[in-house]
């Protein structure tokens, strides 16, 4: 019995390591590896971190991260599987293009990450022409930089490649005249030698590429589903621990992996790159989808690649739910095989059909359903709102393509489960202020298209006046010509409508029903029962993300370029509308001819010749602009121009308002029988003509705006400012304002002139605007000019109670004004380019609730080189 008890304990505790054995092999970590594209250093501090901090172990993975090695293909490595994960730049996503198995998992970097290194005296991707760069590898060259340099009409067979081992001692020993740099990396080395360098940063001109992007191939995510989502989900918090630990992380590269490389470079790199993965504007790992269609579009056109893959695959999917059909369900599909929607008359991009074929975000929806159920959906198109209605009372289709779910104009559709939500947009002329409070537009009148959305915004708003128009057009002309304020439409339809509708004509200009989401779900005939179910099985299948995946894959950027015909006759307009304002105020100054008769017939008399020649000047110039179509085509051909044009009227208007004023006031004291003496007109007079002269020299400045051969100028900066100020003076002493300058008269510069005048101007009227229904005593605007060290510092200050806080980022944003319709939204855009293009200068803004100071550093010497120009 004994020996019994001792058998069934030996077969217990053997069957306990057996049982506890088999527990260690299912918790067993799964093995895989990471192929990084360089050797350690804290670019990979996030899958350092994730490593060492556990992360990986804590999601049941053992991680190797594999160092780079020379002359390895790190796609490759992926491919062939000696890698399941890997880490690289926009290659992935071209290889991808030209057909390559691959998918992008994540991307870390928001800018880029590669910058030019330049000498000195290379100033502009312009001096680099016939200079040598030192290059690693020609193709990642020009993925990362030939977008770059094609914005500069440069061609990189333009400058001489160079292939060095010893770059950075090349450099620094004049050898050669740029390198392309890891911007945490090459910096730090050159600062600590204390070579002096430029960066051309492509982030600057807002051109961006692929960097740090984690990828697999498409049977690692279809075979390890779990496992990549898992690795994923570990590198992500890997890399919010790395940045929120820089320095802990930073000891253990240099203690682990990388002690050739100080703690000291690593904390720069490490502050650096905090600058590129911008953790607090981007989720961590986020993918920018809007940016991977504009890149592979740029791709399909650079390397003449046949249109043939969607990003569809490129993009890792959630795992969908499967479909649970029942037996009757299943029984109904094979018996009605192709099922006839009823396609939403005019609803282009969430519904159309055009060219005999249903496109649009639902078309897409309709084709994964298809995929899934194996029926066949045969389009239904209709002429107008009422046919459609038709079309489905007759029961000419099953399925109504899309509905809102709260629908109550369709009787005999009942709508599924919502698929996606959206709000309204309301699109109105340029000038109208964009409206915060809906309770703005209480009284007048909006249009909607559909029916729908009339009761649903009726619904929430009954206090807005609404009107039902089908046709786009009408309600275009009806907003242009007064009839109507603006235009509602669905959020996914309003650039859309901008574009096709009213370009240049419209704009965004409030947002509507975001508390309250209008939700769309399918509409299905109320008789089809069993339709009805298996529509709503195949909605809860689908993931959220695939939704919103093919959502963005049909939204239109909101700022894009387009060759707009109309901006000729915008030309044509501003310049008759400035004549018949200078007429307006030649013949104001003749009425002065009675208190000084020959002294005003002289002034006034050269003012008719100044006028004449003025008027002569501006036909010369408008002509110009006309013909000058060859110019225009390589610089954006109609933006520009009508940008130009735009910053003509803009600089023309402070002027003309300091002649208002001075005459206005000489005309009040006259009817007011106030005694008006010789010196008071003469001076107003002079004033005038200063301001004439100022006018017709704009008109030059802008004539060779674009240049080459501009030349600057010895500039007596004092002087300058005086001038500055004269032209505001008016409304200074209006306003009840006192302005202070301080600068050292024998402060010299050299630059252009007129350029910096018009930016000083700007910012100075801009104060004289802030003050605007500021009733205090103590207004006050200060200027101050000094020189530290090679540069000129000029600083403008208001005590006006400073620029709230959501507008500081988008205050040098072309056509943003916080004015409203008062503001063109130019002036400070069109100066930070002057600044920045031109005098190779910055141009900052710091404010708070005390005021607001505007700063601006140029070197005392402007460099000979011609104004780049540039479109938004």
């Amino acid at each position: 019995m004994k020996s019994l008890g001792v058998v069934v304990f030996f077969f217990i505790f053997v069957t306990s390591l057996n049982a506890h054995e088999s527990v260690l092999h299912v918790h067993k970590p799964v093995k895989v590896s990471l192929q990084l594209p360089w050797k350690y250093q804290f670019e990979f501090a996030g899958f350092i971190a994730a490593k060492e901090k556990g992360f990986y172990r804590n999601a049941g993975l053992d991680v190797t991260l594999k160092e780079y090695q020379e002359g390895m293909d790190v796609i490759e490595e992926v491919l062939s599987h000696r890698a399941d994960f890997g880490l690289y730049n926009s290659s992935v996503l071209l290889e991808y293009l030209k057909g390559k198995p691959l998918v992008l998992l994540s991307s870390f970097f928001k800018r880029s990450a590669l910058v030019l290194l330049t000498q000195p005296s290379i100033k502009s991707v312009k001096d680099l022409k016939g200079k040598s760069i030192v290059i690693s590898e020609r193709n990642d060259f020009e993925l990362n930089f030939k977008p770059y340099f094609n914005g500069y009409g440069m061609d990189l067979n333009e400058m001489k490649i160079v292939h060095s081992s010893s770059k950075i001692d090349d450099f620094v020993h004049g050898r050669v005249d740029a390198i392309a740099a890891f911007i945490s990396k090459e910096p730090y080395e050159l600062d600590k030698m204390k070579k002096k360098y430029n960066i051309l940063n492509p982030s600057d001109e807002n051109i961006f590429v692929l960097q740090e992007e984690l990828f697999s191939t498409e049977d690692t995510v279809q075979k390890k589903k779990k496992v990549v989502d898992a690795f994923k989900q570990a590198s992500i918090k890997g890399w919010k621990y790395a940045l929120s630990h820089k320095e802990e992380i930073a000891a253990i590269i240099h203690n682990k992996y990388a002690p050739n490389i100080s703690l000291e470079a690593l904390n720069y790199e490490a502050e650096a790159l905090n600058k590129l993965i911008l953790p607090f504007i981007y989720d961590i790992g986020a993918i920018d989808e809007n940016f991977l269609h504009k890149l592979s579009e740029s791709f399909e056109e650079q390397f003449k690649l046949e249109k043939k893959r969607t990003l569809e695959d490129f993009l890792i999917l959630k795992e969908e739910n499967s479909l649970d059909l029942t037996p009757q369900e299943k029984k109904y599909i094979q018996e009605h095989p192709k099922i006839p929607v009823c396609i939403n008359y005019d609803f282009f991009p969430i519904d159309a059909y055009q060219n005999n074929v249903h496109t649009g975000i639902m078309a897409d929806v309709y084709t994964i359903i298809s995929k899934k159920t194996g029926l066949e959906f045969i389009p239904v198109a209709s002429n107008s709102e009422a046919n459609l209605k038709q079309n489905l009372e007759e029961k000419k289709c099953k399925l109504l393509s899309v509905v809102a779910t709260n629908n109550v104009n369709f009787k005999t559709i009942k709508p599924t489960s919502p698929l996606s939500s959206t709000s309204f947009t309301l699109l109105s002329r340029l000038e109208n202020s964009f409206v915060d409070n809906p309770l703005a537009l209480k009284g007048k009148i909006l249009l909607v298209q559909k029916e729908s959305f009339k009761d649903y915004l009726n619904y929430l708003y009954p206090y807005l006046n609404i009107e039902l128009e089908e046709d786009k057009n009408q309600m275009v002309s009806k907003v242009l010509d007064g009839r109507a304020y603006g235009i509602v439409a669905i959020d996914e339809q309003a650039d859309y409508f901008i574009d096709k509708y009213g370009y240049g004509k419209l704009k965004i200009n409030a947002f509507l029903a975001k508390e309250h989401l209008l939700h769309g779900s399918i509409g299905v005939q109320k008789d089809e029962p069993v339709l009805y179910g298996i529509m709503q099985k195949v909605i809860k299948t689908f993931p959220k993300d695939k939704i919103e995946r093919i959502e963005n894959k049909w939204s239109l950027t909101r700022y894009h370029e387009r060759i707009d015909y109309s901006l000729v006759w915008i030309v044509i307009g501003v310049v008759s509308v400035i004549l018949l304002i200078m007429f307006y105020y030649q013949r104001k100054l003749k009425g002065f001819n009675k208190i000084l008769e020959q002294r005003v017939a002289q002034k006034t008399k050269e003012l008719q010749k100044a006028n004449t020649l003025l008027k002569e000047r501006v036909e010369k110039k408008a002509q110009e602009l006309i013909q000058k179509d060859k110019i225009l085509t390589s610089q954006s051909r109609q933006a520009v121009m009508g940008e130009m044009i735009s910053m003509i009227a803009h600089q023309w208007r402070q002027p003309l308002n300091t002649i208002t004023l001075q005459v206005s006031s000489l005309q009040l004291k006259y009817m007011m029988g106030q005694e008006i003496s010789k010196e008071e007109v003469l001076q107003t007079l002079e004033d005038i003509s200063d301001s004439i002269v100022y006018l017709s020299e704009t008109i030059d400045d802008f004539k060779t705006y674009f240049h080459p051969d501009k030349v600057p100028e010895d500039i007596e900066l004092e002087s300058l400012l005086q001038r500055s100020m004269k032209f505001v003076l008016p409304r200074i002493k209006s306003k009840k304002i006192k302005i202070f300058k301080e600068c050292d008269k024998e402060l010299h510069m050299y630059g252009y002139k007129n350029e910096l005048i018009q930016v000083l101007l700007n910012i100075l009227n801009n104060a004289v605007d802030a003050y605007e229904n500021r009733n205090f005593d103590d207004k006050i605007i200060k200027i101050t000019c000094k020189l530290e060290g090679k540069n000129v510092k000029i600083s403008i200050s208001d005590r006006a109670g400073g620029i709230r806080d959501e507008y500081l980022p988008k205050l040098f944003e072309p056509y943003f004004s916080t004015k409203g319709k008062n503001g063109t939204g130019l002036g400070l855009y069109m100066s930070k380019m002057i600044i920045e293009k031109q005098f190779g200068g910055t141009i900052d803004v710091k404010s708070s609730v005390f005021g607001t100071t505007f700063t601006i550093i140029i070197p005392q010497s402007v460099q000979n080189t011609p104004l780049i120009a540039t479109s938004s």
